[in-house]
This record gives structure tokens, C-alpha cells and sequence, in this order.
């Protein structure tokens, strides 16, 4: 692990900060099945509701978000995924098949779903991609904060940060995570963090 994880942070000049209190939307869980033309990825989230990036963080509910696509588009599918259970709703512009629960992170290596698709009943397992090797939200947050703490300081009065943070878990062929810090005037700063180090490989306001 990287020294810069093992960095307390502080903010202001009162006391620390804990900084993973500010954040409004954590998606700590992805989990992926892709084979014969299909692809299914879960995202696990805990985030407020209603979802505003107005730079207070509101009342955080646990979701999960299930996403569905075919070679051969189906005309319906049905899900059944840790005892939840319902129709996917068809996203034209997309072109899959989408539904949202309310549920916490499986927290496993892999996930079971029943899919009834036109009619015909199939089991996908979905691997979840943050493998060992791979940090959690919290330490990404703390890579971030390592390598911009300028920017966090100035959003810090006393030991209260005045703004809301976005931490989500991404993969592509790897594991990413993006930090998104908005303000109070709802301006979002941006960081791309390797998933296995922290580095931060990219920033954009």
C-alpha cells in the first residue's frame, strides 16, 4: 500500500477532518458478467435521494442499479437478484434493459441473477471487480485529498467542509475511481485515481 494512504489529513487549523463524511454518493460495489453477446453490470451505491450536486450533502439510501444488454435486443426481461426482484425497463437511446432496487452492496465475489428473457429463464453470475490489490473509497478519497489539499483547505472552515463528494468505484479493464468534489455553488472539481495505488491520473473542473 502506498505511504500516502497512511497520511492523516487535517483541514483548517482547528482539528481534523474527516473528509468521507462529506461524501453524498459512495458506489463501493461493481459487478460484471459479459459473455455470448450479454452484459450485465450491477452498481452498488450508497448516495442521497433526491441526487443533487448543490454541494450539501443530504439523507444517503442504499441502491443498487442493474443494467442489461443483447447482441439480439429481447422484446422483455424479467430480474431476480438477492431476493429482489422485477421487469427491466427498456432505455432506447441506450439500448438496454435498466432497474434500480433499494439494497446494500452484495459485499461478494460474485453474484447470482435469474433472468427471464422473452420468456426464457437463465442464470448469469456477475463478479464483483474490485479484486484484492484494489483500494476501497475511502483511500482513494485520501489519495485525492493528499494531492490536492489545497483545494480540499479551501473548502474547509474549522473542521467542517463546506461542499459534498462524489467516490465512485469505476472499471475498465481495470479498476478506477472517480472523486468529484462540488461546492456551494455547485461547481464539481474532478479527479481520475488508478485503482490500485491512488495515483491520480487525470483532474477536470
Amino acid at each position: 500500500m502506498p505511504a500516502v494512504l497512511a497520511t492523516p489529513f487535517l483541514g483548517g487549523c482547528s482539528g481534523q477532518t474527516d473528509y468521507f463524511d462529506y461524501v453524498s454518493e459512495y458506489r463501493s460495489g461493481v459487478y460484471i458478467f459479459s459473455e455470448d453477446g450479454q452484459e450485465l453490470k450491477i452498481y452498488c451505491s450508497r448516495r442521497e435521494a433526491p441526487y443533487s450536486l448543490d454541494g450539501v450533502k443530504g439523507a444517503l439510501n442504499d441502491t443498487v442499479e442493474v443494467y442489461y444488454s443483447a447482441a439480439d435486443t429481447p422484446s422483455s426481461v424479467q430480474i431476480e437478484i438477492g431476493g429482489l426482484e422485477g421487469e427491466m425497463n427498456y432505455r432506447a437511446v441506450t439500448r438496454d434493459f435498466y432497474l434500480c432496487f433499494t439494497a446494500e452492496d452484495f459485499s461478494a465475489s460474485g453474484v447470482d441473477v435469474q433472468l427471464t428473457v422473452d420468456g426464457e429463464q437463465k442464470t448469469l453470475t456477475a463478479l464483483n471487480v474490485r479484486q484484492e490489490g484494489v483500494i476501497d473509497g475511502r483511500q482513494a478519497l485520501e489519495c485525492a485529498v493528499q494531492y490536492d489539499g489545497e483545494r480540499f483547505a479551501a473548502l474547509t472552515q474549522g473542521n467542517r467542509f463546506m461542499g459534498e463528494i462524489s467516490v465512485r468505484l469505476l472499471y475498465d479493464e481495470a479498476c478506477y475511481y472517480y472523486i468529484g468534489v462540488t461546492d456551494r455553488d455547485g461547481n464539481t472539481y474532478a479527479y481520475l485515481l488508478n485503482g490500485s495505488d491512488g495515483r491520480v491520473l487525470a483532474e477536470k473542473s
